[in-house]
């Protein structure tokens, strides 16, 4: 029973509305030291410190938090006790606030760890060095996983460039290139890229980029890529520029459609689709097998149903080749 948490929780509150703030103390680190509290008592003790006015013995409550909890529990309690360090010290500690946030990173899942770097960042435009926050921003983007990382990239580029110039922005740019594990990402970084390099002047820099991005770019799916670099062509190219523009978008027409006449015929040899007649004749062992195999094979030959089946095959091919 005296390590029940319900129980607990019911004397602490009554320890905290009516006894004294030392009894209430006392009650806490004894729950704290017999290893049955919650996230939820330990930043109940660590607010009823703050409110007290003693700040530095609500850190304390907050480190012992930290201690005894992993993630995904112990997410409150960093949130909670970065914010109330940054709020009650700004920069006035500042290594001290950068070693508690290298403490939390260093075992948050990549999840997490996006909101803190971003926060981690921010104390560093805010009361630190902007090449830091840069470093930070960084971290970020290399530790965001597939679906976050363009967001990732596009804010640490957006940083770089607004800190230090759109110059020095090409470098994240071509790291996120590099970097990005998505077709549909790649070719809107790639976007990005070209439209910084046309509005520092770089007409040939933004079209090695454009030209670069094409190949992940398929035609037949991504018509907005191909609209910018035609209008790109229009206006800054001229006409062998435009036909070298349409000889890449040949190529990678033809490339996409040779995986997808690959894809096609793995399926046809790797991958049969036996009708319920066939299934039935295999199992059996007898004629009915070959019979089944006949009809099939006639349906082919005169377009009927084996022709919607191929047509079927085909799209399901090229689901799996975009």
């Amino acid at each position: 029973v005296h390590r029940n948490p319900k129980v607990w929780a019911l004397y602490l509150d009554l320890e905290e509305s009516l006894g004294t703030l030392e009894e209430a103390r006392a009650a806490y680190d004894r729950c704290l030291e017999l290893k049955v509290a919650t996230p939820a008592i330990v930043l109940n003790y660590a607010r009823m410190l703050d409110d007290a006015g003693y700040h530095e013995a609500s850190f304390g409550a907050y480190e012992r938090g930290v201690a005894l909890f992993r993630w995904p529990h112990v997410r409150e309690l960093w949130s909670a006790y970065l914010g109330a360090f940054v709020a009650r010290f700004g920069g006035a500690k500042l290594e001290r606030a950068r070693d508690l946030y290298e403490q939390a990173l260093r075992k948050a899942p990549p999840a997490d760890a996006a909101k803190l770097y971003v926060d981690y960042a921010k104390l560093e435009e805010t009361h630190g060095l902007a090449r830091r926050a840069a470093a930070v921003y960084e971290r970020a983007a290399q530790a965001a996983p597939d679906e976050a990382q363009f967001d990732a990239y596009a804010l640490y580029a957006a940083k770089v460039e607004r800190a230090f110039g759109a110059a020095k922005a090409r470098p994240v740019y071509e790291a996120a290139v590099a970097a990005l594990r998505r077709d549909g990402d790649v070719t809107r970084m790639c976007l990005k890229f070209a439209a910084l390099e046309r509005a520092l002047g770089e007409v040939d820099r933004a079209r090695g980029v454009l030209a670069h991005g094409a190949q992940f770019a398929d035609p037949n799916l991504d018509d907005h890529y191909w609209a910018t670099w035609r209008d790109f062509e229009v206006h800054h190219g001229n006409e062998d520029t435009f036909r070298d523009m349409l000889r890449v978008k040949r190529s990678v027409e033809t490339a996409r459609s040779g995986a997808v006449y690959a894809a096609d015929n793995l399926l046809k040899t790797d991958m049969p689709v036996m009708t319920d007649a066939e299934a039935r004749a295999k199992l059996d062992g007898g004629a009915a097998g070959d019979d089944a195999g006949r009809g099939v094979k006639r349906g082919a030959d005169e377009g009927g149903a084996a022709e919607t089946e191929m047509e079927a095959l085909e799209r399901q091919a090229a689901r799996i080749v975009d």
